[in-house]
């Protein structure tokens, strides 16, 4: 209602609901790779994931370092309204959908009220949703939209070398243990699987594995899609170098990489 009460908008809006799976990115992966609209029109993803239950007056918002004016932006709305904005300037890679869009080198802010007691638990109910407070940043939220919609300049995408991530989506690989850094392509490609982006620093990029390689051995199992990748990851510990080939464009590709410790 914000966004459609502004007349002459300069640039449009499009809204997406991906679907609350658990498997991975899968739609916002679908999404990038099969997009209604260029995304080389894109001017930035807004990434509304798990903002019910602000507390504190306080929401964490990743991503402010992937765009060249998001800072000067968050700063401005800051000071208009209520909310306190714990702004960090990594956060392009993640957990949530945005991170796809990340891998189409697209600015995104991902805006977040934090983890919970009842997350992933029949006890997360409605009740206990903190409305008002959803209510005044969905408010910021679209004060700043408008700001990206009208504004004369637009930001550009600028790559940010996060912090090893604490968990999250399949491949990097997710949850505890050892540290990969590759991000998912969830788009199917036949006895294996794609790396979208491999984060800059990572293991992966250490041992020269680049974006768009197809991964198809690992520690010398066949590797014929991601599940077989995040399983055979989950078996490793950090310390342990693997073996990995990977297709490049005609070619194969074999590298050793060397596990790390997630923070």
């Amino acid at each position: 209602r914000v966004l459609s009460a502004a007349n002459d908008r300069e640039r449009g809006v499009l809204f997406i609901a991906f679907a609350a799976e658990e498997l991975g990115l899968l739609g916002s992966g679908f999404y990038v790779n099969n997009p209604n609209r260029p995304l080389d029109k894109a001017v930035a993803m807004i990434n509304l994931d798990m903002i019910g239950r602000l507390r504190d007056n306080k929401v964490f918002v990743g991503g402010g370092g992937t765009g060249t004016i998001f800072k000067a932006l968050l700063e401005d709305v800051k000071a208009r309204h209520s909310i306190t904005l714990d702004t960090t300037e990594q956060g392009g890679y993640g957990s949530s959908d945005h991170t796809s869009f990340t891998t189409k080198q697209i600015p995104v802010l991902f805006f977040f009220s934090g983890l919970h007691s009842d997350y992933h638990r029949p006890s997360d109910t409605w009740d206990k949703i903190n409305a008002q407070g959803a209510a005044e940043l969905v408010n910021l939220i679209g004060d700043l939209s408008l700001k990206l919609v009208n504004g004369a300049e637009r930001p550009k995408y600028v790559q940010v070398v996060d912090p090893r991530p604490a968990g999250g989506a399949m491949g990097g690989g997710s949850g505890y243990g050892a540290y990969f850094g590759s991000v998912p392509d969830f788009a199917e490609v036949p006895n294996g699987f794609r790396f979208a982006d491999v984060r800059p620093g990572s293991p992966a990029a250490k041992a020269g594995l680049k974006p768009q390689d197809i991964l198809f051995e690992f520690d010398g199992k066949s590797i014929a899609n991601l599940y077989d990748f995040t399983y055979a990851l989950r078996a490793k510990k950090p310390g342990e170098t693997v073996a990995v080939k990977v297709r490049r464009g005609a070619d194969v590709v074999e590298a050793s990489v060397l596990l790390e410790t997630r923070k």
